[in-house]
């Protein structure tokens, strides 16, 4: 049983005063900024950037008073990645969040010295820091296993698919994540052809698409990539059109229209990152700051996007979901 404590009026009238001196230091040495870059569009990132939000008021930032975060989109493009990074290192923030290679390069060449908060499929591989206990540079996050997760998710995909048949692994040159000799283990085993076709802009992703028609593909495996997952609506139309299975990095893409997706989900992520840029505003140094992994991945199937294409998945995949969309 709980047991309440009358609060003096001299300790209330204190601890307001003391919350009020609180908020008026913050005010008087500004808000400090948070940079945000993505390669999405605002309307698709809605909901890993509340997620980001949530996670820095739960560590008791305000918005506005001790914390202004600022957002820049590049809708899928790549070329406008630099002219956004330079506008937002302009407004000097305190730390950079940046989801991707391509963008994490961006940023750290528009404002070196500025510690940033990365989203990568190997932080390592990508050269952007030395280990994961270390990081040993001013980039620290969340590294979600790339290359295993693209062999995994063509192991899922090929339950769809008869032996034999010939699948589009749709990569993105600017985003290599080391899974090629995984992906050939995974096709070996599963009788699998596949063929990887690189595509960065909607123009080279349409033409990837002519191009698995001539090659008869029966299925897509869409590699990790922040452009290809900021141009996954228009992937999710040209999958359907073609009447193909595709399979995406990230359950909330199966949510969104796609057929199925597997991996961590990105608002998780966006928490974890919160917490890092949290950590980074109150003073941690990100040479010491862990590089973290995702622990927990789902597996989201969406059984309307299946009758869609005239698709019947196994009861063995449904069996195996974490979510099914019916």
């Amino acid at each position: 049983m709980s047991v309440r404590v009358p609060l003096s009026r001299r300790a209330l009238v204190g601890g307001l005063a003391a919350l009020a001196a609180g908020r008026v230091g913050a005010q008087e040495r500004g808000p400090q900024r948070v940079a945000m870059l993505s390669t999405n569009t605002k309307a698709s990132a809605a909901s890993w950037l509340r997620a980001f939000g949530e996670a820095l008021r739960e560590r008791g930032h305000v918005e506005g008073l001790d914390v202004v975060t600022e957002h820049r989109f590049a809708d899928g493009r790549a070329d406008a990645l630099p002219a956004l990074a330079t506008e937002l290192a302009a407004l000097r923030p305190a730390v950079f969040v940046a989801p991707g290679t391509i963008v994490v390069q961006a940023v750290r060449k528009a404002a070196p010295g500025v510690p940033v908060v990365a989203l990568t499929g190997d932080l390592t591989a990508a050269g952007l820091v030395a280990d994961f206990a270390r990081p040993g540079s001013g980039v620290t996050g969340v590294s979600f296993i790339a290359a295993s997760l693209d062999a995994k998710r063509l192991d899922l995909l090929a339950e769809l698919l008869p032996r034999g048949a010939s699948v589009l692994n749709l990569a993105d040159a600017s985003a290599r994540t080391g899974a090629a000799e995984a992906l050939k283990e995974t096709a070996r085993a599963r009788g699998l052809t596949v063929h990887v076709i690189d595509a960065r802009t909607v123009p080279e992703i349409e033409a990837a698409f002519g191009r698995a028609q001539a090659l008869r593909v029966a299925g897509v495996n869409v590699l990790s990539s922040p452009l290809l997952n900021g141009n996954r609506r228009r992937i999710i139309e040209l999958t359907s059109r073609a009447r193909l299975p595709a399979i995406y990095q990230w359950p909330e893409t199966a949510e969104e229209g796609g057929l199925l997706g597997y991996g961590p989900r990105l608002t998780g992520i966006y928490r974890q990152l919160g917490v890092f840029a949290s950590r980074i505003l109150r003073g941690a140094n990100p040479v010491e700051l862990p590089v973290e992994q995702p622990t927990h991945f789902e597996l989201v199937v969406n059984q309307r996007a299946a009758r869609a294409i005239g698709l019947r998945v196994p009861q063995s995949l449904l069996l195996r979901a974490d979510k099914v969309i019916e």
